[in-house]
């Protein structure tokens, strides 16, 4: 099994006959779907108990398991920890001489992260196993929370930036055995670390690392907006920068050309994948990470949040044997893990499934999945042509972006195939005529087209701060409600608490707009119908508008009127 190889804790399992073949599938079926660690799946399907597991990795990696709490740990041994490195890495001290820690973790350590610790903190290193609710426990009770780490960190790093000037603050751009020593130096690792352990705990989608004149600023990206951290010194933003292409494998002495990168790194215990991009500005490299974790991303169609019916129509039209499928919504609106919930519901061993996507954001096994690249001159156009040589049943394309694209996608619809892809437009009717701008026939619209699903993310109200209120007759007129329409029913927001860190909102929720392409609307289309009247046939059609299925949001209690007012 090919997926072993990267997967060192199920490949011992199974070669030490702990599992067997068939369940060691199991764990690989429920770790796609889920995006857990083996460990947790493992657990989860019950096939050992933690005890169990513990006994058996301190085994294979010849050491013990200790009970954490019945073990006496010394204040100076938890202070010989720094906090980022302990939260990061989920670790917890238990002993500490002059040259060497021991260190209590829960999972398998690989020799890089037994390197990487190593390193980072310049000792020897040592292991032994506890519990996991032990573990985290006690790393949240030792070493409190993060803003008090990152405040910590910044404080430590200005006075190693005092003793070790030298080292990180490089002057000179064109001094590359200087960046390279920086971006390795152990205070900047420990800083980077922690930025991206922080962003993954608050679930940022993206991270956002921005040099200007006078200022070095880091912003994660949550729920759709973002927020600034606490902003590290200036002269650290070229040895942090340099860190960072150094681990997604981009050229450090390249700076005046846009680089695009990937890295992967074990958070708190899962494996979490970023997508990097720099881009050459006026005061050094902006780079922005997006972060792309599997464990907090559900690929599962019934879990997107779909109204019933909505669900049901999109499971009926995604079973047809041709046909084109599109999704419609501006960037950063979930339409790619729309697509890839689609494409994962009709994975299936008869069904053969292509995608071209600029770039790949998530694997799914059983799909091969094709990366654009216009730098090699891997374009859409001609990995698409390919694609029709190589006997699909199914083609994702990333996105329809010219008249090329959407003829290709069109001529494998009309010879039997069915075809995702997105567009950027404002509601499921304009994508009717953007692609008639296109230049694509109406015709060829009308006879392809099933089905237009338009999409938005609106915030989620806070469940444990969220509150009730009656609305204001001009907050109904903007929503065109009147109180009839609302028959005394509350509205809510979240008044701000610790857990969504006074913002009144956590986590996102879709809004969904579909558009079947009935009898009456492909008559409409061959007649070149303007967006409106396309849209007001669906309408009567039974189609519910966005603004129609957040005013159901707002009812259900799961968002605001702002929200639903700002992206409706």
């Amino acid at each position: 099994m090919p997926e072993l190889e990267q997967d060192p804790l199920l490949a011992l399992l199974l070669e030490h006959g702990h599992l067997t073949a068939g369940q060691a599938n199991d764990v690989l079926e429920a770790r796609k779907t889920t995006g857990k660690p083996t460990r947790n799946v493992v657990l989860n399907l019950e096939l050992m108990s933690e005890d169990r597991l513990l006994e058996i990795l301190a085994e294979l990696m010849g050491t013990r398991v200790i009970n954490l709490p019945a073990t006496d740990i010394p204040p100076d041994v938890v202070h010989a920890l720094p906090a980022s490195v302990a939260r990061m890495y989920m670790v917890v001290p238990v002993e500490k001489d002059a040259q060497s820690v021991t260190l209590a973790t829960y999972d398998l350590v690989t020799p890089a992260l037994h390197d990487e610790l190593a390193f980072v903190l310049s000792l020897d290193v040592s292991f032994v196993l506890a519990r996991e609710d032990d573990v985290r426990t006690y790393v949240n009770q030792f070493y409190g929370d993060d803003s008090a780490s990152v405040s910590d960190l910044l404080s430590a790093l200005e006075k190693n930036m005092e003793e070790e000037g030298s080292a990180l603050n490089i002057q000179e751009e064109t001094d590359l055995k200087g960046l390279e020593a920086a971006a390795g130096s152990t205070p900047v690792i420990r800083f980077v670390n922690l930025v991206l352990y922080n962003a993954v705990q608050s679930r940022a989608s993206d991270i956002h690392f921005e040099p200007f004149e006078n200022e070095f600023r880091i912003r994660y990206r949550v729920d759709g907006t973002l927020y600034e951290m606490a902003p590290p010194p200036k002269r650290l933003a070229l040895p942090v920068i340099s860190r960072l292409k150094v681990m997604s494998n981009l050229n450090i002495a390249e700076r005046r050309l846009p680089q695009d990168g990937r890295l992967q790194l074990t958070i708190a215990g899962r494996q979490v994948d970023f997508r990097v991009s720099s881009l050459p500005t006026a005061f050094g490299e902006s780079v922005v990470l997006r972060v792309l974790d599997r464990g907090m991303v559900s690929l599962d169609i019934e879990n997107l949040g779909m109204p019933d019916d909505v669900l049901q129509a999109v499971l009926v039209d995604i079973e047809k044997p041709n046909g084109i499928i599109i999704v419609t919504g501006p960037t950063g609106s979930g339409k790619t893990t729309t697509l890839y919930a689609c494409l994962r519901r009709i994975n299936r061993i008869d069904t053969k499934i292509l995608t071209a996507e600029d770039p790949v954001e998530y694997e799914i096994d059983g799909i091969v999945q094709v990366p654009i690249n216009e730098a090699t001159g891997n374009t859409f156009q001609i990995v698409l042509r390919a694609f029709l040589r190589q006997d699909p049943d199914v083609l994702m394309i990333g996105e329809i972006r010219d008249l090329e694209t959407a003829h290709i996608g069109i001529r494998a619809s009309l010879t039997g195939h069915l075809v995702f892809s997105t567009l950027h437009t404002n509601d499921s009717a304009g994508a009717v005529t953007r692609l008639i701008d296109m230049d694509v026939e109406p015709y060829l619209i009308s006879s392809t087209l099933e089905a237009v699903l338009s999409q938005r993310l609106l915030r989620r109200i806070c469940p444990n701060c969220k509150v009730s209120y009656t609305p204001e007759a001009e907050t109904l007129q903007r929503l065109g409600l009147t109180e009839q329409d609302v028959a005394g029913r509350p509205f809510y927001h979240g008044k701000g608490c610790e857990q969504c860190h006074n913002i009144g909102y956590r986590g996102r929720q879709g809004l969904f707009e579909y558009m079947p392409i009935s009898d009456p609307l492909r008559d409409m289309i061959n007649l070149r119908k303007p967006t409106l009247l396309l849209r007001n046939k669906a309408i009567e059609l039974g189609m519910r508008t966005l603004r129609e299925d957040g005013i159901r949001n707002i009812f259900d209690g799961y968002t605001t009127v702002e929200e639903v007012l700002k992206y409706t």
